[in-house]
């Protein structure tokens, strides 16, 4: 009975909760929130193509050129041009004679030798003259006086195979135009025993023509062509810290008149007829570079029409061509202060230029071919061939002019 009673109101309860959950489905229950229906994504139109035109056909144009090394020239034209080398060991002492032929001494063996106008070499002497310091040789190119690093110095005659010996107090020689006499310095222990001399070319016949006391080494020999001036002296006062007066010493104790110039490390040369006189110094109006100048330099004319040239570089590059135009080695480019320390420009190539002393104008003749830096220059007579001495290895070279 019991048990009757416990599952009829287990029964009820299980009715009662379905009737409870079915009323809760019905009327109390909140319908999940729908989703909108999924719209595919709007794919765009493709516009139009516009209407075909007439073509133009497309011609290819011309292909670029290769930029080329520049040409090295043969002759000089301004640009590169070639460079024929004449000795290929260290020479000293070149020197042209007016007939064209280019005579040095040669490091290496110690001899002497002549270089032709048709090119050929010949052996000046079979003798051997070891370390020679310098050469100085007579306007023939037949005789040559010779220094040597002890002092001892000698005349050689080339054509003889003969040799004077010259006193070894003796230095800075020099011939006259004519190679018939020959100055130097005298320079004696004593000051009061120094002095300019000249003398037949063997030593004979000394005549003193300048005391030089304490300012020897301010003096070089220096004898003009038109045989006026043996020397010339710095030894003037100074008029400014730039300027000072140049003295000319002659044979026969004319007092000439002096030469004011512009700046320091005076250096010279003659012109062919020694009317003028072409140098360079170094001054703040030229950062102290080298710089040329012009000058008249004979008789009452001496130090008029004195002008730059606004060309910088060193007189020794330099060399003329006529009495109205030089050819000089110009550094292509100089520091600052070089005038006064020239070893900063030992590595810096030059190129030739032409210059009119008579308008300035100066013309770049040749670039050389290797990049050389220039010791000196000469031109030979007919100004066809230009021969230069590299200063870093003492070799001889030529350019051709036309």
């Amino acid at each position: 009975m019991n048990l009757k009673k416990a599952l009829t109101l287990i029964g009820l309860i299980l009715v009662t909760a379905a009737i409870g959950f079915a009323l809760y489905m019905v009327f109390f229950r909140v319908p999940p929130e729908e989703l909108p229906p999924e719209v595919p994504p709007e794919v765009p139109i493709p516009a139009p193509l516009p209407p075909a035109v007439p073509g133009v056909p497309t011609v290819p144009g011309p292909p670029e050129e290769a930029v080329l090394p520049p040409t090295v020239s043969a002759i000089a034209d301004g640009g590169p041009t070639a460079v024929t080398p004449v000795t290929n060991l260290p020479t000293r002492g070149a020197s042209l004679s007016p007939s064209g032929d280019l005579n040095y001494y040669n490091l290496i063996d110690g001899k002497f030798y002549r270089i032709n106008t048709d090119g050929t070499v010949t052996s000046l002497s079979n003798k051997v003259f070891h370390n020679v310091d310098n050469a100085t040789f007579d306007p023939s190119g037949n005789k040559a006086i010779i220094e040597y690093p002890d002092g001892a110095n000698i005349l050689f005659d080339f054509t003889t195979n003969q040799q004077v010996t010259l006193p070894r107090h003796w230095e800075s020689f020099d011939f006259d135009p004519q190679g018939q006499q020959i100055a130097a310095k005298s320079i004696g222990l004593d000051e009061e025993n120094r002095w300019m001399v000249v003398s037949n070319p063997d030593g004979s016949a000394a005549r003193p023509i300048q005391e030089l006391g304490v300012n020897a080494d301010k003096v070089t020999v220096d004898w003009s062509p038109n045989n006026q001036i043996l020397g010339i002296a710095e030894t003037g006062d100074w008029s400014g810290p730039e300027r000072r007066e140049i003295f000319f010493i002659g044979q026969h104790n004319e007092n000439f008149r002096s030469l004011v110039v512009e700046g320091l490390n005076f250096e010279s040369q003659w012109s062919p007829t020694g009317q003028q006189l072409m140098y360079s110094t170094a001054a703040s109006i030229s950062d102290y570079k080298p710089s040329l100048w012009i000058v008249d330099a004979a008789g009452d004319d001496i130090g008029l029409n004195r002008r730059r040239l606004n060309v910088d570089t060193w007189s020794h590059k330099c060399t003329f061509a006529d009495t109205q135009t030089l050819y000089c080695a110009v550094p292509r480019e100089l520091p600052t202060g070089a005038g006064l320390q020239p070893a900063v420009a030992a590595d810096i190539p030059d190129d030739i230029y032409k210059i009119d002393m008579r308008t300035g104008l100066q013309t770049r003749v040749a670039i050389p071919e290797g990049d050389h830096t220039v010791d000196s220059i000469m031109l030979t007579p007919d100004n066809s061939y230009l021969f230069f001495t590299d200063q870093d290895d003492g070799t001889l070279n030529k350019i051709q002019l036309k």
